[in-house]
């Protein structure tokens, strides 16, 4: 079976393949491998829709050419379905995490012809697959949940406990309720996020020291040094901080995370992580405090987390399962 996978961003591609069954062959049409700003949608100075549709027009793809065809992230699969469009083919499409929350809600009326193309629409998370039948009008059949795929990377650095918890990550975080929680605690906190926008206009305190859009490398040795890992969400539908949470797990890290629809598919709750109400600042600096001494107990979530991660949560797996979603 010949496979076509459009990818907005380059470094997805290589796992995908080196998981594929021999008897299919995968392409991948956009992640633009040269350093081309004409061709690579994260360079364009065009708009992101606009950018993933010229990608794939200006390379002349004929989808008709595969089996199926694969889309990651909202604005790809809109772009390939559009292209479908237009080149007047029955190609089956199979949209993977697209993500529906915000603006995008707006543009409801227009995105539902096209999604209605789609195969099947694979969701990050239990929630997401109900909430997006009803906001797109779909039957339920055409949803399935499958986990975000993760796995630890070669280049991580060597575990250690350097005295500090970290809190990674910008959307949907709720950093507000974690600086009530640990205003006033001897424990020091690291928060790392692209800009100060989940603040809610909050001061960090004194013993939080806020990082922003640390490299690969630097962030990698942050999630290796941390003691644990704090993710605080605000309660949605839509998935959100479940990437940053297998990462952690994967280093074999504490976590402690809000409970919310995102990423309670991911945990077993006071097993592979401690999950809290959102927006109780009491209960995160209850947690904090409980787990920031007991060693023994960190230890154990952390070798409960990597191990769903590699038995639960792998890219082996999740090829496996995609696979199987084909018509």
């Amino acid at each position: 079976m010949r496979l076509a996978f459009a990818i907005p961003w380059r470094d997805l591609g290589s796992w995908l393949f080196e998981h594929l069954p021999s008897e299919h062959t995968g392409e991948l049409l956009f992640a633009a491998p040269e350093p081309n700003a004409d061709l690579t949608p994260r360079t364009s100075k065009l708009p992101p829709y606009l950018a993933e549709f010229f990608c794939l027009a200006r390379r002349g793809y004929k989808l008709a050419n595969y089996d199926v065809v694969f889309t990651w992230e909202l604005r790809c699969a809109l772009a390939v379905l559009f292209l479908r469009r237009l080149q007047r083919i029955k190609t089956p499409v199979i949209v993977v995490g697209p993500i529906l929350k915000g603006r995008v809600l707006w543009a409801l009326p227009l995105l539902r012809p096209l999604l209605a193309d789609a195969t099947k629409i694979v969701c990050f998370s239990s929630s997401e697959r109900d909430e997006y039948a009803s906001l797109l009008r779909l039957p339920s059949e055409r949803f399935v949940f499958l986990p975000t795929p993760w796995a630890a990377p070669s280049d991580v650095p060597a575990l250690t406990d350097d005295g500090f918890a970290l809190a990674l990550g910008q959307s949907n975080r709720d950093y507000a309720t974690l600086f009530r929680a640990v205003e006033g605690l001897t424990i020091p906190v690291t928060v790392v996020a692209a800009d100060d926008t989940p603040f809610g206009g909050i001061t960090p305190p004194s013993n939080v020291t806020v990082r922003f859009n640390t490299d690969h490398d630097t962030t990698n040795a942050l999630i290796a040094a941390a003691r644990l890992h704090l993710i605080p969400l605000h309660p949605t539908n839509f998935s959100s901080g479940q990437t940053v949470l297998l990462r952690a797990m994967a280093a074999k890290k504490a976590c402690i995370v809000s409970a919310v629809p995102g990423v309670t598919d991911y945990v077993d709750e006071n097993q592979t992580a401690v999950l809290v109400a959102p927006h109780d600042e009491v209960a995160l600096s209850e947690a904090l405090s409980r787990l920031w001494d007991d060693a023994p107990e960190r230890e154990r979530l952390g070798e409960n987390a990597a191990r769903a991660v590699a038995e639960r949560f792998g890219f082996a797996g999740f090829v496996k399962h995609l696979l199987e979603l084909v018509p």
